[in-house]
C-alpha cells in the first residue's frame, strides 16, 4: 500500500513546483533502486498534514483504480542530507520531517497537461473520474494553469493531492452529496476537465462501485500505513478518513450533484 525506501542519492529538483519536490534515487528493502519524486514537508503549507493527505489521497486514488503513480514513504537519513549537494534543498531536508512522500517517477514520454489540450476521445472515462475524484476529495489544485496531470498518448497520471480533505475557510462549503452543494463549480468551472465534460454523457457506474467497495476495514488500514513519523498530523488523518468514509455512504447523491454541474 505505501512502500518504505531509503533515499540514497539526489538527482535534482523538478522544474516546476512552488514546494520544491525532488527526484531521488531510493533503495527498497529487497535492495532494488527505484527512482522517485519527493516531497517534504517543510515545502508544504500544511507541513506534514500535506503528506498524510498525499498519501491517503494516493491510496484511495490506487484503489479507485484512477492513473496515480505508485506512493512511497521516503526517509531522510542525516548521512544522505549532508550529501545533497543542492543547499537549499539540504537546509529544507534538516528542517522537514524524516519521512518525505514520494510518487514513483514515471518513464519517459510523460508531460505536462498543456492548456487547452483536448481529452482524447479514449481518455474521457479516465478524465471524467479524475473530475469527479477532485470534486469528492475536496481537490481544488488541478487546473488549466496548474494541471498536476501528465499524459503519454490517451495515458494520463494524476499527482499533487496535498490540498485534499481541506475545507476550512472555504465560504458556503457543503458536502458533495448535499442537493446544489457543488453550484460554485457549476458557475465557476475551474477543474482541468470541467469545460471539456460539460455536455458529455459520462458512466460513472464503475467509479461508485468503486468506493462502495473502499469498507471501513480498508479506511483503517490506510491509517494503519501511516508512519509513526507523522503522528503529529494524526487528528487530520482521522478526519480526511472519516470524510471518504461519508462519501462512500452517500455516493450516489454525491455522483447524481457532479454529473449536474457537467449536464
Amino acid at each position: 500500500m505505501l512502500s518504505h525506501v531509503i533515499a540514497v542519492r539526489f538527482d535534482g529538483r523538478v522544474q516546476s513546483g512552488r514546494t520544491v519536490p525532488c527526484r531521488l534515487t531510493c533503495e527498497a528493502a529487497d535492495g532494488a533502486e527505484v527512482e522517485v519524486v519527493a516531497k517534504l514537508s517543510d515545502g508544504c503549507d500544511r507541513k506534514v498534514t500535506a503528506l498524510v493527505m498525499e498519501a491517503i489521497a494516493a491510496m484511495l486514488a490506487a484503489d479507485l483504480d484512477l492513473p496515480v503513480p505508485e506512493p512511497f514513504l521516503v526517509t531522510l537519513e542525516p548521512e544522505f542530507i549532508a550529501g545533497v549537494p543542492d543547499e537549499t534543498v539540504a537546509d529544507m531536508a534538516r528542517r522537514s520531517n524524516p519521512v518525505a512522500f514520494g510518487s514513483k517517477h514515471l518513464p519517459p514520454g510523460y508531460t505536462s497537461w498543456p492548456v487547452g489540450k483536448a481529452i482524447p476521445k479514449d481518455a474521457l472515462a479516465t478524465a471524467a473520474e479524475i473530475f469527479a475524484f477532485d470534486v469528492l476529495i475536496v481537490n481544488d489544485d488541478r487546473r488549466p494553469e496548474n494541471p498536476n496531470c501528465l499524459f503519454s498518448g490517451s495515458s494520463l497520471a494524476i499527482y499533487d493531492h496535498e490540498m485534499a480533505f481541506f475545507t476550512e475557510g472555504i465560504v458556503g462549503w457543503q458536502p458533495p452529496w448535499e442537493i446544489s452543494s457543488l453550484e460554485s463549480i457549476k458557475r465557476t468551472p475551474r477543474h482541468l476537465f470541467s469545460e471539456q465534460l460539460c455536455g458529455k454523457a459520462v458512466n460513472f457506474d464503475r467509479f461508485a462501485g468503486a468506493w462502495l467497495a473502499v469498507t471501513n476495514e480498508r479506511l483503517a488500514a490506510y491509517r494503519a500505513a501511516l508512519p509513526d513519523a507523522w503522528n503529529a498530523a494524526n487528528q487530520d488523518a482521522d478526519r480526511a478518513l472519516m470524510y471518504i468514509g461519508q462519501v462512500r455512504d452517500n455516493i450516489e447523491a454525491a455522483l447524481e450533484e457532479v454529473r449536474r454541474v457537467i449536464s
